[in-house]
């Protein structure tokens, strides 16, 4: 059970360093940060200090070091859009966030296990069928 528990840790561990490799090279590469802070008659002199004020002067491998370490404490910095701290916005929206997946989560079990057991009593029949279809499209569909 130890060997089973460790080994899923690690596992665990690869997806989250995988996964966070694909979210920074998605928001390095996406874009110049600058552009969205600063105005566009923003002088070249102003843009290049504050591209050395967030770090974005310094090598690639520094900025992912740094991006990895700070979101392994939870420090996820300021927002460029909303110019706030990225920890504030979480907490604002995660009533609404949490409201809604259990409500989804509510309403995809009544309705499942509904559906599910008049499949079951009713075999063969034309509701079943359609029900059986149902679930199965909402199960074949991409969650995002």
């Amino acid at each position: 059970m130890l060997a089973f528990t460790l080994r899923h840790a690690v596992q665990a561990i690869g997806v989250m360093f995988a996964v966070s490799i694909i979210a920074f090279s998605m928001f390095r590469f996406a874009g110049d940060p600058v552009n969205q802070i600063v105005s566009i008659d923003t002088s070249a002199a102003e843009r290049e200090a504050v591209r050395k004020s967030l770090g974005l002067d310094d090598p690639v491998p520094v900025q992912f070091m740094r991006y990895f370490g700070n979101a392994a404490q939870f420090k996820f910095g300021v927002s460029y859009q909303f110019r706030q701290p990225v920890s504030t916005l979480f907490m604002e929206r995660m009533p609404a966030t949490l409201e809604l997946a259990i409500c989804a989560t509510v309403f995809a079990m009544v309705f499942g296990i509904l559906m599910g057991v008049y499949s079951a009593l009713k075999r063969g029949t034309v509701l079943a069928k359609l029900f059986q279809a149902i679930s199965l499209i909402g199960i074949s569909l991409p969650t995002s």
